[in-house]
């Protein structure tokens, strides 16, 4: 669980209207032999158990589930499930939310410095089985669909759905911000600093995120002060100055490793960056 200071913990409780924006959803069918693998989504997930029973296990936790269960886990929580022996399969239908979180303390929110982000929760939703099951179809119909405005569709009836979800169970849960979005901005920080000399683009690690690429903008640049793409930049300018230095390497082929398609061209991002040639720099330094 993930401590949240102050500061966000006083902005982070909805008093009003929330915007409910779907990530990812699919339908899932796991047997016996094709249990699911170990999920991290950075984004809070419902699931809705169809058919079967089995294990989820969640980190450190595990619970039984059956036909109609209601599992809800977290952002960047770790998660899978195992059919029961005695079953055939366990079908599940699942969505997940943009930069929400759900937590179960209410009352000591306002009054403790600190609040845990519960992993999970394990609903029996008693008399909604039948519309639950509806509408979680129909988000994962439509969220995969190409017909007109089906991704609004699927928004909309996401919402339909956390709205009641939250209204039934006001007295014991409550919907918060979510701060793990920063988690996925060190993540795409930190796959650029391990992959610098791939061909990376905007839209490749905007889909690792799980964002549109102009949200990533925005919040990477909160976070850092430059965008992706100009971080990528720096860091294999970072990399080829090492080089420059400490190798007797070709300027073609530091250019290759630091993951620039030409010589030129990382010539030409070079002098722009630091205001001499890599050649200059290598003289300059090795001197």
């Amino acid at each position: 669980m993930e401590n949240i200071n102050e500061n966000i913990l006083e902005s982070s409780i909805f008093k009003n209207d929330i915007e409910i924006k779907i990530l990812d959803a699919n339908e899932s069918l796991l047997t016996n032999e094709n249990s699911s693998r170990i999920q991290f989504h950075p984004f809070i997930y419902f699931y809705y158990i169809v058919n079967g029973s089995g294990t989820f296990f969640i980190e450190n936790d595990s619970i039984k589930v059956n036909k109609n269960d209601l599992i809800i886990i977290n952002s960047n929580v770790g998660h899978n499930i195992y059919v029961d022996e005695d079953e055939y399969a366990v079908k599940t239908l699942g969505f997940g939310l943009e930069s929400i979180g759900l937590t179960s303390h209410l009352e000591e929110v306002h009054s403790e410095e600190e609040l845990d982000l519960d992993n999970f929760f394990h609903i029996t939703w008693d008399g909604k089985e039948t519309k639950l099951k509806e509408i979680f179809t129909k988000i994962v119909e439509e969220f995969h669909s190409d017909r007109m405005y089906s991704k609004t569709l699927a928004d909309a009836l996401a919402s339909y759905f956390l709205i009641n979800f939250l209204r039934d169970f006001k007295d014991k849960i409550e919907v918060v911000h979510d701060i793990n979005i920063n988690r996925q901005i060190d993540y795409i920080k930190s796959y650029i600093d391990n992959n610098y000399s791939l061909d990376l683009s905007l839209e490749g690690l905007s889909n690792m995120a799980y964002m549109n690429k102009f949200h990533l903008i925005g919040e990477f640049k909160q976070a850092y002060r430059v965008t992706p793409i100009e971080y990528l930049i720096l860091k294999r300018i970072e990399v080829s100055k090492g080089l420059l230095i400490s190798t007797n390497h070709s300027m073609e082929t530091i250019a290759e490793i630091v993951g620039f398609n030409s010589q030129s061209y990382f010539n030409q991002v070079f002098r722009k960056k630091v205001g001499i040639t890599p050649s200059q720099f290598r003289k300059k330094h090795r001197l």
